[in-house]
């Protein structure tokens, strides 16, 4: 019996199943970026945090394209206080002088972009949100503010001194 067509065979067919449909597919491409403690490092040292959570509270957040060219976003908050409902999101840019309170950002939150609230059961929370943007809009374009809210304190859309995170969406 000649194995030599048999080998050629058995080649053939790992050859065959090594192919991937996954080839085929575009890469998906992400980006991480790391923010620390509101200490006024981003608009100044009137704007730092006043208030009794603890300042090791630091965000991550995973900027992730989709198959559709849209963008999700995942934060993940560390050193959370358990328990305590955490708001995020994200603000425009704005002129202060063209904003009612005069802050650097319109004042609503742009649901199109981030606006979730999570409850850490422990020391981590993380929250996942699909934009109205593309992953090169939002990276490229897009001008906002990424917020936390002190969990601890009523909501202020106004206040910088209640946010835990201040930091620039996707910079």
């Amino acid at each position: 019996m000649n194995k030599i067509p048999l080998l050629m065979a058995l080649a053939c067919m790992i050859i065959v199943s090594s192919c991937n449909k996954e080839d085929d597919e575009p890469m998906l491409r992400s980006q991480v970026f790391e923010y620390s403690f509101n200490d006024g490092q981003l608009v100044g040292p009137a704007t730092s945090y006043v208030g009794e959570h603890p300042r090791n509270l630091s965000a991550r957040m995973e900027v992730m394209e989709m198959p559709n060219g849209m963008a999700k976003i995942m934060v993940t908050l560390n050193n959370t206080m358990a328990g305590q409902m955490y708001m995020i999101h994200a603000h425009d840019m704005a002129d202060p002088d063209t904003t009612p309170n005069g802050t650097p950002y319109n004042e609503t939150p742009n649901a199109n972009v981030l606006s979730e609230m999570v409850t850490p059961q422990g020391t981590t929370a993380m929250v996942e949100h699909l934009t109205m943007l593309t992953y090169d809009q939002l990276l490229q374009e897009y001008d906002g503010f990424l917020v936390v809210h002190d969990p601890t304190q009523p909501l202020s859309t106004t206040d910088l001194t209640t946010y835990l995170i201040l930091g620039v969406v996707a910079r």
